[in-house]
């Protein structure tokens, strides 16, 4: 099974998917909805806490992104990952030379590791940054895990991206408790992907 690159200079691009259960990637209708909106991140550093086959990461590569980290728990996945992205680069060497970073760790943990990178950021690269966090729906603890490493200490002044679905994981509502206020809601069927600046007003 794979996926294509909906747009940027590697447009059309195929990228591998595991078999099986093991991944649920962002459905082609909605990255299609919020990369028709984000169709430009020229400098952007992207980081992918559950990266799956990569697929949101690679996007946002086509389109710009200046770094793109790809974090995956499942070792199988990060091999296909791995894979994916030495693919990309390999038909890509002529046309862009921005470093795509995969890791293999939990999350919850990850961001931890994250926050180091980020203070040695640039203040420009740190507000140029966005995170997506898309673990298994069902899998709440991620969620909540990972939003309580970034409200601990105010560290991270980014943007936010969390896709999720109100049946089998949180509903939109579930973010406004740590006062994250949406600025755009990106839906299709039940799932969605909630972007908003963080850490908040």
């Amino acid at each position: 099974m794979s996926i294509k690159i909906l747009g940027g200079f590697a447009r059309g691009q195929q990228l591998s998917v595991p078999k099986g259960d093991t991944i649920r990637p962002t459905s082609v209708m909605l990255r299609r909805r919020i990369y028709d909106f984000y169709q430009q991140l020229d400098g952007v550093v992207f980081v992918d806490l559950c990266a799956g086959s990569g697929a949101m990461g690679f996007e946002a590569w086509s389109r710009g992104a200046e770094r793109v980290y790809l974090n995956e728990v499942n070792r199988h996945v990060l091999k296909t990952l791995e894979e994916n992205r030495e693919t990309i680069l390999l038909r890509n060497d002529h046309k862009k030379t921005g470093r795509i970073i995969c890791s293999h760790t939990p999350a919850e943990k990850f961001i931890k590791h994250f926050q180091e990178i980020y203070q040695g950021f640039s203040e420009e690269e740190k507000s140029e940054t966005i995170l997506f966090l898309d673990p298994p729906y069902s899998q709440k603890t991620i969620y909540n895990d990972v939003i309580k490493a970034l409200t601990a200490e105010p560290w991270y002044f980014g943007q936010l991206w969390i896709e999720s679905d109100p049946v089998k994981g949180l509903p939109k509502e579930e973010w406004e408790k740590y006062g994250l206020i949406p600025l755009k809601i990106f839906e299709q069927g039940d799932s969605y992907i909630f972007v908003t600046n963080f850490p908040g007003p």
